[in-house]
């Protein structure tokens, strides 16, 4: 329950914010963002058990799974392309995996090509490429929802793709939308083109969130017309282009939005009596990423950046809702080349992965969720493995992720070339015992996890299925 002097303070955080988002209809489009309040936030609805249907696992970026795994998983299917084949090529980036279908997608430099396969057999069901109107630009997936996978291309437009089959079922330019109400000094800020406008995806049944330069969007899941918006750039009274856009989280009644830029900064947006609130804490992060909801429902972010030579103060951070970061982590805070994972949680811990090119070390931290405070450390050597960490050409990360109590890590090296290679090890999340470790024929980017199946995806050319018991 929010007392009333809380719920009193956030509202006149909300109203000083926002540019007054209640009375929206009749402000005037030339000197305000002509906001849009919506009628609900946020959602109670969470994905199937023992399916895979986030890039993080839930709306909450979680990494997690109520699945117990047994004992070491057994190969199931795989799927490699040799590397003179440049038509199918498979990334490995494991958009979303349900019982039936598992979704990956790769990146070229001005398309996404997104590939559907047998859960069972790995057979493929569907290949769709989908094309940009520029170069360089890697999409972000926003979670597969009563059967649609919803994207964006990071800069202005927003889809969805029939899971069934991978037709196309709408597009919608949201940054040209938005230019017929907004003015531009809200979208792009000044001497700026639309190519420093962003846009992050999260969906639910009832609405897509997007995030953006400008704030939050929800979206029609039917046809991708805009339903509502909350500006966030308002601070202080200055208006301004939010920049590096960190990631979305949604739970019932709250959304959280990180940004790199200007100030790196984690927003929470909540209703109370029919409006939305926002709380803004400054974030310890130059590029914060995406928001991890535990239990209690506040939040952890780590570094967006998967790989840097620039050592820094704070690795990951707490953020409780109305009172701002509550607590840091620095890690090992080296100096030298070093590859660093996103944040999992099992709802009491959060987990992080560090590998150090002058330690040589690939490190697991368990951290507690409401300080920060560390619960245990795994090292493990590097320097017997054939492994070089001192660039992200050389060596990556597998973004951890939870299944019941085990924790499951990982590593790769080469991570570009068809040779690259890596290791996926189970942890016990209570003490970080290790339990089974498996080689890898890809550098893995990414796991997931579904009722008999860990998919594991490559860095570059492939997709790997180990059934486990």
């Amino acid at each position: 329950m929010v007392s009333a002097n809380r719920r009193t303070a956030l509202r006149m955080i909300g109203l000083v914010g926002t540019s007054s988002l209640a009375g929206c209809g009749g402000l005037n489009p030339s000197s305000s963002p002509n906001e849009r309040p919506p009628d609900t936030l946020g959602t109670s609805w969470s994905p199937p058990a023992g399916e895979w249907r986030f890039p993080r696992g839930n709306l909450r970026n979680t990494a997690r799974s109520r699945r117990t795994l047994g004992s070491q998983p057994t190969d199931t299917w795989q799927h490699r392309q040799d590397a003179a084949v440049t038509e199918d090529v498979v990334s490995g980036d494991v958009v979303a995996a349900t019982n039936e279908i598992v979704v990956t997608a790769t990146a070229r430099d001005a398309s996404v090509v997104l590939y559907a396969y047998d859960a069972a057999d790995g057979a493929k069901r569907w290949r769709q490429q989908i094309e940009f109107s520029r170069e360089r630009r890697y999409p972000q997936f926003g979670g597969l929802v009563d059967g649609t996978v919803y994207l964006t291309d990071t800069r202005t437009d927003v889809l969805a793709v029939d899971a069934s089959d991978g037709t196309l079922r709408w597009r919608v330019n949201l940054h040209e939308r938005l230019g017929e109400t907004v003015p531009d000094r809200f979208l792009t800020g000044s001497g700026r083109s639309e190519d420093w406008f962003s846009l992050l995806p999260m969906a639910t049944p009832d609405t897509v969130y997007i995030q953006s330069s400008y704030g939050i969007h929800g979206l029609n899941p039917e046809d991708g017309s805009e339903q509502w918006r909350i500006y966030l750039g308002n601070r202080n009274g200055d208006s301004h282009v939010l920049e590096d856009l960190g990631g979305l989280a949604v739970r019932a009644n709250r959304v959280w939005a990180s940004y790199g830029g200007p100030t790196p900064a984690v927003f929470t947006i909540e209703m109370f009596d029919g409006s939305p609130s926002i709380d803004r804490a400054t974030a310890p992060l130059y590029l914060p990423g995406r928001p991890v909801v535990t239990s209690d429902g506040d939040v952890s972010i780590a570094r967006q950046v998967v790989w840097s030579t620039d050592a820094r103060e704070t690795l990951a951070f707490g953020v409780a809702g109305g009172t701002g970061v509550t607590w840091q982590f620095p890690g090992l805070a080296s100096s030298g080349a070093a590859a660093f994972s996103s944040l999992a949680t099992d709802g009491e811990r959060m987990f992080i992965c560090e590998g150090h090119e002058q330690q040589e070390l690939f490190v697991v931290y368990a951290l507690r969720a409401s300080t920060g405070g560390i619960e245990w450390v795994v090292r493990d050597s590097l320097s017997d493995r054939n492994v070089a960490t001192a660039s992200p050409a050389e060596f990556r990360l597998c973004q951890p992720v939870v299944a019941g109590d085990t924790l499951i890590v990982g590593y790769g090296t080469a991570p570009d070339q068809e040779t690259g290679h890596g290791e996926l090890i189970a942890l016990s999340t209570s003490d970080g015992r290790e339990r089974w470790r498996i080689d890898l024929s890809v550098a893995p980017r990414d796991a997931a996890v579904t009722a008999d199946r860990i998919y594991v995806g490559g860095q570059k050319r492939g997709i790997l299925a180990f059934a486990t018991d």
